[in-house]
């Protein structure tokens, strides 16, 4: 760290410092039962089987196991594709290519078989760690020190000493905060096998800060701009008055753009066989012009929205979904597109990782500006009374929560999107930061 300060003009400071620090070595856990799905060939005989084909693996598992709404798997007349394209725990799996899902449910359900891994372990014919690495525990943790980060930031500030019952500071900074871990125990990668790819902003980091406060003697009563000749019995009710005032201005947080459908491995976050997907890092591709910069707080008739102009759709992917056993009804993937149905945001294929990176856009800033006044009044030659008035957001300026930054979200139906749909992606639903005012009395001696 080093800085420099001047005085740039009568009783006016200028500091100019670099901050800099690097994490070696910090603590975190990485998961070791994530599902396989390249090396035992799972990932082929799913893409066959949403395509509408016969996977012999899927023969193999399900043979002789009866699959409400198909049957039992005999491999010809019910083969083990179709019955897990119209098995309702299932199906949805497949159409939105959620393959570690699918890989997950298989490696840890009791439906239909009444044991954990009962699917896996049904025919004999394959081992039971054929998904992951440990299948008598449902999480397995490595926890060691392989994480790192860096902070760099450059600070400028400016500060008026008193003079005149005048005081101020203003200080901006500019950072940026680099690692692969924010901090937490468990960590979901985007791929365990390459933990690179987590790098990225952490999630404290913000760009800009501007923090400015200040205080202000009134210049009122004895020996002062302003009645400075008041009668006796005035002037105690003139003088002494502060006028103090807060104001933050503060970068939103990085934030993740999401499609989470597990198309490496299932998420950490999981918490039993069949939940739904909770990935935080799993990230769509990028297909067309959306860049870092597009949020933007935008009211709408019914709501609050961060992506004006742009518009819901349905994936294009749903064209490598087959109609057998009605799988494509099951498709619910969404694309995120433009105006003009140009293409911005889809989902990445099964067995690969969203283009995206992590951290793409940040939320809505934060806004404050605070106030507060005092008027103390002396009582004797040690002892005062004080009264003032504390204004907590004086602007009522609204603090916006983040949007919805999943793709795949279904709307409302309210009608807020492009073209009379309704966006859920990118929508608002939360504000907090009402003004509030703080009255109090004491008495100093």
């Amino acid at each position: 760290n080093f800085g420099i300060q001047r005085e740039i003009a009568r009783q006016l400071t200028l500091d100019i410092a670099y901050i800099g620090t690097k994490g070696t070595r910090l603590w975190g856990g990485i998961p070791l039962n994530t599902v396989d799905i390249f090396k035992n060939q799972f990932l082929d005989a799913f893409n066959v089987t949403r395509a509408g084909g016969n996977a012999k693996l899927f023969n193999d598992m399900l043979s002789g196991i009866n699959i409400p709404g198909a049957g039992v798997v005999n491999g010809t007349t019910v083969s083990g594709s179709a019955a897990l394209r119209a098995y309702t725990a299932t199906r949805a799996f497949i159409a939105n290519g959620s393959v570690g899902q699918l890989a997950d449910f298989l490696n840890r359900s009791r439906n239909i078989t009444n044991r954990g891994g009962g699917f896996v372990r049904n025919s004999g014919l394959f081992p039971e760690n054929f998904f992951v690495l440990n299948p008598q525990f449902n999480g397995v943790m490595l926890y060691g020190s392989g994480g790192s980060s860096t902070y760099h930031s450059l600070e400028v500030q400016v500060t008026k000493s008193l003079s005149q019952g005048f005081t101020a500071q203003t200080t901006y900074t500019w950072s940026r905060s680099l690692g692969d871990n924010d901090g937490d125990f468990f960590v979901d990668y985007r791929d365990p096998g390459n933990r690179r790819l987590n790098k990225a902003v952490l999630g404290f980091h913000r760009t800009h800060a501007i923090q400015s406060n200040g205080t202000w003697e009134l210049p009122f009563g004895p020996n002062r701009l302003f009645l400075n000749n008041a009668p006796g019995f005035v002037q105690p009710l003139v003088e002494r008055w502060l006028l103090g005032g807060i104001f933050n201005w503060i970068s939103g947080a990085p934030l993740n753009i999401t499609a989470p459908i597990a198309t490496i491995t299932q998420p950490f976050s999981t918490t039993g066989a069949g939940a739904p997907p909770a990935c935080t890092v799993c990230t769509p591709n990028l297909v067309g012009d959306f860049p870092k910069s597009s949020g933007q707080v935008t009211k709408v008739a019914n709501g609050v929205i961060y992506f004006p102009g742009i518009q819901q759709i349905t994936d294009p992917s749903i064209a490598s979904v087959s109609p057998l056993n009605a799988l494509n009804g099951a498709f619910s993937n969404k694309a995120i597109a433009d105006s003009q149905g140009r293409l911005l945001l889809v989902n990445p294929a099964p067995g690969q990782i969203g283009n995206l990176g992590l951290k793409w856009v940040e939320g809505p800033p934060t806004v404050g500006f605070d106030m507060n006044l005092i008027k103390r009044v002396r009582l004797a030659e040690t002892k005062e009374f004080e009264f003032r008035v504390d204004a907590v957001n004086v602007l009522n300026h609204p603090i916006f929560g983040n949007p919805n930054l999943n793709i795949n979200s279904i709307g409302s139906g309210t009608g807020t999107g492009v073209g009379g749909t309704d966006t859920a992606f990118g929508r608002i639903t939360t504000a907090g930061g009402n003004r509030r005012f703080t009255i109090g009395a004491r008495l100093n001696f």
